[in-house]
């Protein structure tokens, strides 16, 4: 009787669970139907463009509010077919008839246009605030809590006031410019819905590559243009690499975007791949360390990139005291190096800086690497990790991936890609949490958190394991590396002395 009893209660309390869980079916079904009925359609019996949010406001800053900024509020403003643009100046002034006579060449009227002071607005009006001019440093602050981008253009007036040739070209660069904000702001799923593109600009950029190179050639144009710290370097330099870095042209460091430090150890004559290396900073340190004998190969997908290293190549060799270069630079794509003519077992040592993550086939970057290296050799390189899978509206954004966020590749998968591509036990040098410093990004990024980490991957087939086992083996440093006399760190975990 006491087991009927207890059957009973059992009984009577799954029913009661059933019943539940059956009120709460039909409420949600009752709730989801009424969620494809948006209440302002079926107030207004609108359509379903009356669901789009409206484009986004942009503010365009510069000093007068006189010539580039009005140029570029124009170009907004036809680019979204509305007037969703505005601009502003630190103070006001005349409009520049110069930027009216060139915007009306290509069918735009800015002549009713009006000159207006920043203290006249209020910065969360806005959901993009862009400096065109390079005063970023002279915005205040709380015009740039949000999406803030700073375009340091060309001033037509202070190069020759009169020669229409300088406006017409800076008013292009602003419609290139505008075109890539405008798709960012659109796909980047901030809630901004641009209108209808107009004469042929809603042609998407062609893919991930072609949306990199946009962001690394067009829209970045120094490190301090990033939005994010992602792509910045945090660790503590080896003073010869400090060194090196102090004898490469200027031009080249302040294009610099990286994540870590990818130079190994012992690199003197060896010959090294640089993946992405973008406008050749690493690769002019590499060449110091590397020496006369030894030789640098960068390779690059972007123009502009590339057209900052390939500048200086004299420079660099000359500064080096070298009778002759020993770098050299291709344009190609690292998911595709017997592209560009680079053969099996070709380098000793590959490396790469915050690129790998850009790529959209990031086992064929691995395969690649793994081909082009000798027996012996290793892939050492830095990147940008996340803690789980990025979810696949956040990777395709393309702001997120400009940065080195949307491409990150979960731990463990990474791990899974390079031993398939022959690298059986990736070894992890150093790592650590990179902190976003946007607090828009970090908002729509909450609950991920990403790491900068340096792997070393060995070329030695069939002669390592994945797991270290202790059978009381010892090893004993004998102290040949220069710089470490007393011991040397092969790993995270291997100090050896």
């Amino acid at each position: 009787r006491r087991c009927r009893r207890r059957l009973d209660i059992y009984m009577a309390l799954f029913t009661c669970l059933a019943t539940l869980l059956a009120c709460v079916s039909a409420r949600l079904a009752i709730e989801g139907r009424v969620e494809r009925q948006p209440i302002f359609r079926r107030l207004r019996g609108g359509s379903e463009e009356a669901d789009a949010p409206p484009p986004p406001r942009v503010m365009f800053v510069c000093r007068a509010n006189s010539c580039r900024s009005q140029m570029a509020h124009g170009l907004f403003n036809k680019l979204t077919d509305g007037s969703s643009g505005a601009s502003c100046g630190f103070r006001a002034s005349e409009l520049n008839p110069h930027a009216v006579a060139v915007m009306a060449e290509i069918g735009i009227d800015i002549s009713e246009h009006t000159s207006n002071a920043i203290a006249e607005y209020d910065p969360s009006a806005f959901d993009a605030i862009i400096c065109v001019c390079g005063c970023a440093a002279e915005v205040p602050g709380e015009w740039k809590v949000g999406h803030f981008e700073d375009w340091s253009l060309d001033d037509p007036p202070e190069l020759d006031p009169g020669d229409r040739s300088v406006y017409r070209r800076v008013r292009d660069e602003l419609k290139e410019r505008i075109e890539a904000l405008a798709k960012r702001l659109h796909v980047a799923g901030c809630g901004l819905g641009l209108g209808p593109l107009r004469g042929g600009q809603a042609a998407a950029a062609g893919g991930v590559r072609d949306e990199v190179k946009e962001y690394y050639g067009k829209v970045l144009q120094k490190s301090a243009d990033l939005q994010t710290n992602a792509c910045c370097t945090a660790v503590e330099l080896p003073q010869e690499v400090k060194a090196a870095i102090g004898k490469v042209h200027p031009e080249v460091v302040s294009k610099y975007y990286g994540c870590g430090l990818c130079v190994p150890e012992a690199l003197s004559g060896l010959s090294v791949l640089d993946l992405g290396c973008g406008s050749g900073r690493d690769c002019y340190v590499l060449a110091q360390l590397v020496g006369e004998s030894g030789s640098v190969v960068g390779v690059d997908m972007t123009d502009e990139q590339l057209s900052t290293a390939r500048q200086h190549v004299a420079w660099h060799a000359d500064a080096f005291g070298y009778a002759r270069p020993n770098t050299d630079f291709k344009q190609g794509y690292i998911e595709d190096l017997k592209g560009i003519g680079l053969g099996d077992e070709t380098f000793d040592v590959v490396v790469s800086n915050c690129v790998v993550n850009l790529s959209p086939d990031k086992a064929a970057v691995l395969r690649e690497a793994f081909r082009v290296l000798k027996a012996g050799g290793e892939m050492y390189f830095s990147d940008v990790y996340a803690d789980r899978r990025v979810p696949p509206h956040l990777r395709d954004d393309p702001l997120l991936y400009g940065e080195c966020l949307g491409g990150a590749l979960y731990w463990n998968d990474f791990l899974a890609l390079a031993k398939a591509a022959g690298f059986a036990d990736p070894r992890l040098v150093e790592d650590a949490p990179i902190t976003v410093a946007n607090p828009a990004l970090e908002e729509k990024l909450r609950g991920i958190r990403f790491y900068s980490a340096t792997y070393r991957l060995f070329k030695l087939p069939g002669r390592l394991e994945a797991d270290c086992e202790d059978y009381g083996q010892a090893v004993v440093y004998k102290g040949t590396l220069p710089g470490r006399a007393a011991a040397f760190d092969l790993d995270s975990h291997h100090h050896i002395e």
